[in-house]
């Protein structure tokens, strides 16, 4: 893709010009403008259909996608450091599937390939990270997120409430603990990772050098 198409494609609110680049370094791996849009959109294609996956990037989205690919390249150096969570080819084979079930056609699905400029073993590549990157978190958090009875009593106390109202505060308090345990491990996992951010793409934000 040109340089002046990426920046079309990838229109964003502040009037300077998109074009390729480095935006981050996690340790070796250097992650451009483009390779991040195309993770963007298939991102975008699993989660909301090939409509949202061929929208206008805006630089909010971008920054936001750029946080959660850094932190999966961190999680993935751990991953490959211990050597946890080889996948099958049928595994990775079903996370295809899954992507090529978002489009009504084959034909549409081969024109969105085209879009992001990345072969069927590249994009097989971004969906075998990000399915052992869920598996190591989930592997790692999923028990010691559990909120624990007393931990629900702590936090109702005294409180009237009725059932549904007592679910749905623990479902909430049960995601804030993840997300808390999450952001812990992460920046474990960061402490032992060389990461630089070379422009973090979100507006008011200050590139580290």
């Amino acid at each position: 893709m040109s340089a002046a198409l990426l920046a079309i494609v990838l229109a964003a609110g502040p009037p300077r010009q998109l074009v390729d680049e480095v935006v981050a370094v996690v340790d070796t791996h250097s992650i451009t403008l483009s390779e991040l849009a195309a993770e963007t959109r298939i991102r975008l294609a699993l989660a909301s259909g090939p409509q949202a996956a061929l929208a206008p990037l805006d630089r909010k989205l971008l920054g936001a996608s750029l946080r959660k690919t850094v932190e999966e390249r961190v999680v993935l150096s751990e991953i490959e450091r211990l050597k946890l969570f080889d996948l099958d080819r049928a595994e990775i084979d079903a996370q295809m599937a899954r992507l090529r079930s978002r489009f009504a056609t084959q034909q549409d699905y081969e024109a969105f390939t085209r879009s992001i400029e990345l072969t069927e073993d590249e994009i097989a590549g971004v969906l075998a990270r990000e399915l052992r990157v869920a598996r190591y978190l989930d592997n790692r958090l999923k028990l010691a997120a559990q909120l624990r009875d007393s931990e629900f009593d702590d936090a109702t106390r005294g409180r009237k409430m009725s059932a549904s109202e007592r679910e749905l505060l623990k479902a909430r308090l049960g995601q804030e603990k993840y997300q808390r345990l999450l952001q812990e491990l992460l920046a474990s996992l960061r402490e032992r990772s060389t990461v630089r951010i070379l422009d973090p793409l979100d507006e008011g934000q200050v590139a580290e050098h």
